[in-house]
């Protein structure tokens, strides 16, 4: 126990039944990944922002589903250097061990291994970048529809201009205020 005393009685932080966004329509990824940048800039964090379904069914048009985080390039570039970093470390310690375990006997075994290991690093990039490339196909087939949306939640309705004024730079249209509730848009504010 930490020493403090909790009080059941206490009244939390008030919920609300509403949850108030900006949301813009763009017209391609880039527009979407400028405005995730210039969004982060004006000060919103990336747990704000998201990519809400252009239609989502009724059940799903809640403000915890029916969204997608947004996941720009460099997220993607920081994953692949992670993953091949990471097999190639796992593949080297492994080598290490063992030429330390045979006493050197299993040197060339080992460099084999650590061959390997790079060539697991580098398929593991190649997957990274074929699944970014399908996202970034999907999110233009979304844009030629008109679909492609970028939603901000409005934790102080006070910063609206100041996300529609960053959606707008980077090339949005249709940005309107929504509020959803209770499973369903309840229309512009």
């Amino acid at each position: 126990m930490s020493g403090s005393a909790s009080n059941p009685d206490k009244a939390g932080p008030t919920l609300t039944e509403a949850v108030q966004e900006v949301r813009g329509a763009f017209p391609s990824d880039a527009a979407i990944q400028d405005a995730i940048s210039r969004l982060s800039m004006a000060g919103f964090d990336r747990a704000e922002i998201s990519l809400p379904d252009a239609d989502p069914t009724p059940t799903h048009a809640t403000p915890e589903q029916s969204a997608e985080n947004p996941e720009t390039e460099d997220d993607s570039r920081q994953s692949r250097t992670l993953h091949t970093s990471m097999a190639a470390s796992v593949g080297a310690l492994a080598a290490a061990g063992a030429v330390v375990a045979t006493g050197g006997a299993a040197l060339p075994a080992v460099a084999a291994a650590v061959v390997g290991a790079v060539g697991l690093g580098a398929a593991a990039e190649g997957v990274s970048k074929a699944s970014d490339k399908m996202q970034h196909d999907l999110r233009e087939e979304a844009a030629a529809r008109g679909e492609l949306l970028l939603s901000v939640h409005l934790r102080d309705p006070a910063r609206q201009a100041v996300a529609e004024q960053a959606m707008r730079e980077a090339g949005a249209s249709r940005i309107e205020g929504v509020v959803r509730a209770s499973g369903r848009a309840a229309g512009a504010i």
